[in-house]
């Protein structure tokens, strides 16, 4: 079997609950184990015992670690006799790729699990149980047994002496990075439903008294009625306590998000429904929302808008990541930041959104190629900052960045702005088809830009668009003399996907964005509350797919709205070099959920 097929298949051992079997290392003598496998231990440090084969331990920090230059770390770590062929390694904890420290946590905790506020440990549960003290507990989980004061005065409730099987909290301040960093862990059946090796999703914060929720494609009973009169159809919706007619009708069930449309959706339904005062509405008022404005999916079941989405939504949901490997190896991401140069993108609240989107990914190109196998391939580049993170809060202008086509592109001008916006899907689709013949399965290439939107200023959180099938071509070229100089254009100067591509498309992308969302959840992440991952754009009149994702020849692609800069609670945490650095492991995640 080659290797490659075996790590594989530890991988999905590891992620699908087959995990070895682990005893403390200082308990009984060590075996040396075979090739197939892996043990986790703590001998003062938390390691991972692994077989060293034919490669020696360059092999093994490749496949363990990810990086190769973590060979002499891991020889510091491993005792062997001088010239002596050495069969198992030890490697340390922090060095290792997230889905093989999730393993270990899982052998030696296997009660344990990641929570909003941080770590729940299980006491005196698992194989480590005859070790256990505060001091232990704060070297395992904080990276310093000086911790253990802060620790026990966080769970006074547990005593000085906790029960077997006691929940002890470390907070997420106190929690050491490299457990920090991790996707959630593995839950219980009966948590609840979630990706296999993930801790059920915590819903958002809901508002007062929320209508209940339903199945994708389904409307609740009782949440809309529907009737007819003079001016024509509509649906009948009963405000609840807290609710505002903006958010939780406008923004629900049309699908506006941006202010002017929020605010004159708002006012076409309150006259509709015989409105005065907007701000003074009983609970339980009928509001009337005209059926032609609602989103397909509120439709009634039997209207056949409804039914032409819900069969493009089945038709999509039919296709599934077929590549796993929880490492990442193999992976292609194909990172793009909105905006820079001349064009600063969306500007509210002191916040532009250029520099802060770009920072972010550059966070998450540092994350992929530090802690996973995934190869990054940039769209956007700023000679000035390279792709090094921002740790400070006022970024400057993002105004050298260019567009990494063959020459440069720099957005230097209105026009050239425009142009740039289709470079980008031009250089997107020529990194893919140039992967495609160096025999990477299309399966294994993501593509994502990341923005920050402006939005109703009641809206917070992120938003995730993906390439609806309706609203794409499945031929496509732009044209213009200035595009001739870029290598790129010439190659390919038009596109085409097939139907069944496209539909395809949809279904992939709304798999990852489906991951994302967990993520976000998991890690305290606000997001839009209503549908957070959409296929198209409403703006006014008008309904699209953003070009990027439009014309994107990346099966799976996504646009991250990271959050609304119109809203201020939201543009102060975008400034916030930690929030940026939240979302970025999100991601990290949230991709390795979708590859696991």
């Amino acid at each position: 079997m080659r290797p490659g097929a075996r790590l594989s298949i530890l991988l999905a051992l590891c992620i699908l609950g087959g995990l070895p079997s682990v005893v403390p290392a200082k308990d009984v003598p060590q075996p040396v184990p075979t090739r197939e496998k892996r043990r986790a231990t703590w001998e003062g440090r938390i390691y991972l015992r692994v077989p060293v084969p034919g490669g020696g331990l360059k092999a093994v920090a490749k496949t363990y670690t990810g990086d190769p230059g973590n060979e002499a770390a891991i020889r510091k770590a491993t005792p062997h006799k001088r010239r002596s062929r050495i069969t198992e390694a030890r490697v340390p904890f922090d060095l290792l790729l997230p889905p093989f420290r999730e393993e270990v946590l899982s052998a030696l905790f296997p009660g344990d699990r990641r929570v909003s506020q941080g770590w729940e440990h299980r006491w005196k549960e698992g194989p480590l149980a005859g070790w256990e003290s505060w001091e232990a507990v704060a070297s395992w989980f904080t990276g310093s047994s000086k911790n253990a004061p802060n620790l026990k005065a966080s769970n006074e409730a547990a005593g000085t002496r906790p029960e077997a099987g006691c929940a002890v909290l470390i907070p997420e301040g106190i929690l050491w990075r490299p457990i920090r960093d991790l996707p959630p862990p593995r839950s219980s059946p009966k948590e609840g439903p979630g990706l296999p090796g993930e801790e059920a999703p915590a819903p958002a914060p809901p508002p007062p008294e929320p209508a209940p929720a339903a199945p994708e494609g389904e409307v609740p009973p009782a949440l809309l009625e529907y009737g007819a009169d003079s001016r024509g159809e509509y649906a009948v919706y009963r405000l609840r306590r807290g609710e505002a007619l903006y958010s939780a009708v406008a923004v629900r069930f049309t699908g506006r998000i941006s202010a002017s449309d929020v605010n004159e959706m708002a006012m076409k339904i309150a006259e509709r429904s015989g409105i005065g005062d907007v701000t003074d509405i009983p609970v339980g008022y009928p509001v009337k929302i005209p059926l032609e404005e609602l989103l397909p999916q509120y439709l009634p079941p039997d209207n056949p808008l409804h039914q032409e989405w819900l069969a493009n939504r089945r038709s999509a949901d039919q296709f599934t990541n077929p590549y796993k490997s929880a490492a990442l190896e193999g992976v292609v991401v194909i990172l793009d930041a909105g905006h820079g140069g001349r064009d600063r993108g969306a500007m509210k609240n002191g916040v532009w959104e250029d520099s802060y989107v770009y920072d972010i990914a550059c966070r998450i190109h540092r994350g992929l190629e530090r802690y996973t196998q995934a190869r990054v391939l940039m769209v956007l580049h700023s000679p000035r900052l390279g792709y090094e993170p921002q740790d400070r809060e006022d970024l400057l202008p993002n105004e050298d960045a260019v567009v990494l086509t063959h020459p440069w592109h720099k957005p230097e001008s209105q026009e050239r702005v425009r142009a740039g916006v289709n470079l980008r899907w031009i250089l997107t689709n020529s990194y893919f088809l140039r992967l495609q013949k160096e025999g990477v399965d299309p399966a294994r290439v993501v593509f994502t830009s990341v923005h920050a939107d402006s939005l109703h200023p009641s809206l917070r959180g992120a938003m995730f668009y993906i390439p609806g099938k309706p609203y794409r071509s499945g031929e496509w070229s732009v044209r213009g003399t200035y595009y001739g100089q870029f290598e790129e254009y010439r190659a390919h100067p038009s596109f085409s996907l097939s139907q069944r591509e496209l539909t395809r498309s949809e279904g992939l992308s709304r798999q990852f964005a489906e991951s994302l969302e967990g993520s976000f959840r998991r890690g305290g992440l606000a997001m839009h509350p209503y549908s957070p991952t959409r296929n198209h754009v409403i703006r006014g009149r008008r309904q699209w797919v953003p070009a990027v994702l439009r014309n994107s020849l990346v099966p799976c692609s996504v646009l991250i709205e990271v959050c609304n800069i119109n809203n201020v609670e939201d543009a102060k945490l975008l400034r916030d070099p930690e929030f940026r650095q939240r979302i970025a492991d999100a991601y990290i995640r949230a991709l390795i959920a979708y590859y696991s």
